[in-house]
């Protein structure tokens, strides 16, 4: 999935990355490593072109229009979610020698697929109606073909992580950024308003579905039969449930500020949520990919999957834990710079939700973990007590306005992560101790970068301009931590070269 799915949560990991040594898996190890570099390099693509469009739309466009689409896409998930049914994860699970689980697939998502597009179009108004914002009507009637094309997107997606073959998703990652971002510049320079949000979503899962058919086909050598049905209904709908109860711990707090705040305070929370899912945009997304179908393969390797879990989470937390450190540090720079004064409301809000990214992005690998060894069971435990936790932080935090519902959502998103780390922990037999001596060189590296950067911001205070003060703390911040890493993890340096660096023998 991709985006808060689409442009906002997606998915949306496998093993290794560069980090991983051949040890453990060693044929796929390579081809691995080069899977994930590719998604995250379209990510991290991805994530520029935002960062190009972000000063230009916010520009543009007002915060009200974003709280439009913030508002819309929580019911566009729920829908989405449905349609695809769970059934992607089991069918990369399943052996299907002779393809009838596949086939069946294609059947049931498309069936699913259309039936949730209609239900979105005949129920937008009273969906518009509980929302507490009738303008939001037009804009989920307009969204609804998206459910069609993500459920013609399962069977190819599942087909390319079986495979392997995750460039396929880099390129339809570019693909559908650069058309979809053209078509959002275009029409907020033609004063279309939230429209031209609406018209980026559109084009991106047209673009994606394309490049996925394309290459991947949505065909199926095999014919659909009961018992692949069986064992589609067997493993989809406890996946179902636990994506909507997530789904419904990641959108609450948006459907509660905007019909208690209003769309505008809800626009200045949206983006600074999105700026915050940056980790999960450019690393976890692609890992997740990779990782889900490696762990399913060790299903009956406790201590493999242990090693390649906690190599993993290495990998994720030295990369989370800088970029949403550093960004709650500068944030208030950033905004002034990049987004503009109309925007500032979105600081403070990007620094509280900052470093529980860190931790959500360990709870979205432990979640993967679960659900490849079958646990779905236990997702949806781990998603139920998320939902609840985001509740209560939401509804307590909101007696404070949008700040109190931004520390609310921060503190229990940490919380929930924090047992899905703990699970997904129990589950390979990872000590507390084995994961502190993994990541205590992670975290002194990502504590000398916090130290120096605060430092440098401290020293400036007002006196310096926001460009030349912004430059200097990231400066300050990208030679810490790299000098800091030098010293304390140098293994994971050597590591994530060492696959490239090799060369073929004949």
């Amino acid at each position: 999935m991709d985006d808060k799915a689409g442009a906002w949560i997606y998915p949306w990991i496998k093993n290794d990355l560069p980090i991983m040594t051949v040890a453990a898996i060693k044929p796929p190890a390579h081809r691995a490593a080069l899977g994930v570099l590719l998604l995250s390099g379209s990510n991290a693509f991805r994530l520029g072109v935002q960062f190009i469009l972000f000063p230009v739309l916010a520009r543009l466009l007002a915060p009200a229009d974003y709280g439009l689409m913030a508002l819309a896409m929580p019911v566009v998930l729920f829908a989405m979610t449905l349609g695809e049914g769970g059934m992607g994860p089991a069918l990369v699970r399943a052996p299907d020698p002779d393809g009838a689980v596949e086939a069946t697939m294609v059947w049931a998502a498309s069936i699913s697929g259309v039936g949730c597009a209609a239900i979105l179009l005949l129920a937008a108004r009273p969906a518009a109606g509980l929302l507490g914002d009738a303008a939001v009507a037009p804009v989920l009637a307009w969204l609804s073909p998206i459910m069609l094309m993500s459920a013609l997107c399962s069977v190819p997606s599942a087909r390319i992580q079986k495979r392997g073959a995750t460039w396929i998703f880099a390129l339809g990652d570019v693909a559908s950024t650069v058309t979809g971002g053209a078509v959002a510049l275009y029409g907020a320079l033609s004063g279309w308003q939230v429209w031209s949000l609406v018209a980026q979503q559109l084009l991106l899962w047209v673009v994606k579905l394309g490049v996925l058919t394309g290459l991947a086909g949505n065909k199926s050598r095999g014919r659909p039969t009961r018992t692949a049905f069986r064992y589609l209904w067997h493993h989809g709908p406890p996946l179902v449930g636990a994506n909507l109860l997530t789904l419904f711990s990641v959108s609450i707090d948006t459907i509660l500020i905007g019909r208690l705040l209003g769309v505008e305070l809800l626009g200045f929370y949206a983006l600074a949520y999105q700026i915050v899912r940056i980790p999960e945009s450019v690393l976890t997304g692609p890992i997740y990919i990779s990782f889900l179908p490696a762990i399913a393969r060790l299903d009956g390797d406790r201590t493999a999957a242990a090693s390649l879990f906690i190599e993993t989470l290495r990998m994720v937390f030295a990369v989370a834990a800088p970029m949403m450190l550093g960004l709650a540090l500068t944030a208030d720079l950033a905004v002034a710079l990049v987004l503009g004064s109309r925007w500032h409301s979105t600081a403070p809000l990007i620094a509280m939700l900052a470093p529980s990214a860190i931790l959500q992005a360990l709870g979205w690998l432990s979640m993967a973990l679960l659900i490849g060894r079958g646990r779905s069971g236990l997702q949806f435990r781990l998603a139920l007590l998320n939902a609840g936790l985001t509740l209560i932080g939401v509804v307590a935090g909101s007696f404070y306005g949008i700040a109190g519902v931004a520390a609310g959502v921060a503190l229990a998103v940490g919380a929930g992560s924090i047992v899905a780390l703990g699970a997904g922990m129990a589950e390979v037999g990872i000590s507390p101790r084995r994961l502190g001596v993994a990541l205590s060189p992670l975290l002194a590296a990502a504590a000398v970068m916090v130290g120096c950067t605060g430092g440098i911001r401290m020293l400036l205070a007002d006196t310096v301009p926001v460009l030349p003060s912004l430059l200097l703390a990231i400066g300050a911040g990208i030679l810490s931590y790299g000098g800091a890493m030098h010293l304390f993890a140098p293994d994971m340096i050597a590591a994530a070269l060492a696959p490239f660096g090799r060369r073929k023998r004949p």
